[in-house]
């Protein structure tokens, strides 16, 4: 083959020592590779295995739902088991839920664990559970129903309360309504004590 140019001849050499280099310097990537230990490899999830086998849980579960008069119900946790036995409903962890009324009545609440059982039409928080609703009402107590079918909430046991006039203490606490179209009533009784604080 005869060259007219220097370009030309240039041209052609790096048409054939290019990919030889190219050859040569993938040849040494695997000559002088280091062995992989499969014993130091990062692991993906630190996940006991044994314990997920014999202890099934769900990993942020969420349930949402329609009540009959039409308010919505979203309720979230960080873990959840099976309930025992092939029972209905499973216990939950670290638990969010929000109750929605078609009115724009929205209620907030958290607890530690709980019962989800919507078979049975209800949820069962406790551990540490608080209350907030759009109103302005803010209350603390050990345990609270929900039920799943209709917007009905109840702390059976005290409740520490804070509310747009004052604080409330009492023995018990319902939130409810008699018709879908009827406002929420938030009713305290057994032994209720009022604080009035005027603004």
């Amino acid at each position: 083959m005869v060259f007219d140019n220097r370009h030309s001849r240039l041209v052609a050499l790096a048409k054939v020592a290019l990919p030889l280099a190219a050859l040569a310097l993938l040849s040494t990537l695997f000559l002088f590779s280091d062995k992989v230990d499969p014993t130091t490899a990062t692991p993906y999830a630190n996940v006991d295995v044994t314990e997920l086998a014999n202890e099934p849980r769900l990993t942020t579960p969420e349930y949402s739902g329609l009540t009959e008069d039409g308010a919505s119900i979203t309720v979230k946790a960080k873990t959840a088991f099976p309930g025992a036995k092939g029972g209905s409903g499973a216990s939950a962890q670290a638990i969010v839920a929000k109750i929605e009324a078609k009115d724009g009545l929205v209620t907030d609440v958290t607890a530690k664990a709980g019962v989800i059982d919507p078979q049975a039409g209800q949820i069962h928080l406790s551990d540490g559970v608080a209350v907030q609703t759009s109103t302005g009402y803010r209350m603390s107590t050990a345990a609270v129903d929900l039920a799943t079918d209709r917007s009905t909430l109840v702390a059976p046991g005290a409740v520490s309360a804070e509310a747009p006039y004052g604080t409330i203490t009492s023995g018990a606490m319902q939130m409810s309504r008699a018709t879908a179209e009827a406002p929420y009533d938030l009713v305290f009784n057994g032994g209720v004590k009022l604080v009035y604080q005027p603004q």
